[in-house]
């Protein structure tokens, strides 16, 4: 069973975090304010994980994903830990997958129904490819009573998914209320050579490249990942150069 938290009067607080300015929005919905129900969303608990699904129209690199939560308690900040992940597709159920390529912990800033919005930002060089569903997930260990909610939006719909109350065993997801949800990235998918994830191929990414020469298993540098920082690196990162 879906666990809901609705209120009816809405009192907007401060952003949670500065965000730099993306190139594009991947994917967005309203704010929370105003709608029909008032405030309103799934709880985020250690009985329930709660999950948003989106798809990129092109190939980007993701830069910040943007969340409102509010908080069943007055008193306490609970943890949440969100996760972007794949889509798992059995004939016509979609569920969010096992497959995790980013993470993020944080203790929610709001208290009580007041939503703050959470900003968090991406330096991995996470590619998100075009015509492909995307999940992010909330998860708390948060007991009920005492735990974050993920608003919905105002107005809109868009598919969203819930576990059992084990927080972990998925239910098919399905179109409902919008989940409140903004991703954004830039166009293009990661240069593996852009060590650094700074947007050029310079002196920054060499240094990394040379100082990991050798044996180097999972390591940023190895570009081709063959578990060797080698000549093959060097020249790859050598022919996708700025400056």
């Amino acid at each position: 069973m879906l666990a809901l938290r609705h209120k009816t009067t809405a009192i907007l607080v401060a952003f949670a975090i500065a965000s730099s300015v993306a190139a594009a929005i991947i994917h967005t919905t309203a704010n929370p304010f105003g709608g029909f129900f008032g405030l309103w969303g799934p709880d985020v608990s250690n009985q329930q994980s709660v999950g948003g699904r989106f798809s990129a129209n092109s190939d980007y690199t993701l830069t910040q994903v943007k969340i409102w939560f509010m908080n069943n308690s007055d008193s306490l900040h609970p943890a949440v830990k969100i996760t972007l992940r794949t889509d798992q597709t059995s004939g016509s159920v979609s569920i969010p997958s096992n497959t995790i390529l980013a993470e993020w912990n944080i203790n929610i800033q709001a208290l009580g129904w007041n939503p703050v919005q959470e900003i968090f930002v991406s330096t991995g060089g996470v590619g998100l490819h075009a015509g492909q569903k995307y999940w992010i997930v909330a998860q708390s260990s948060s007991s009920s009573g005492a735990n974050a909610v993920w608003n919905y939006a105002s107005v809109g719909n868009t598919f969203s998914a819930t576990t059992l109350q084990n927080g972990i065993t998925w239910q098919p997801g399905g179109s409902g209320a919008a989940l409140t949800l903004t991703v954004e990235g830039n166009p293009g998918l990661p240069n593996p050579a852009d060590i650094n994830h700074d947007g050029l191929v310079n002196g920054n990414d060499l240094a990394a490249v040379l100082s990991a020469w050798g044996t180097c298993a999972n390591c940023p540098a190895d570009i081709n990942q063959d578990g060797q920082v080698d000549g093959i690196d060097l020249a790859t990162l050598l022919s996708a150069w700025t400056g």
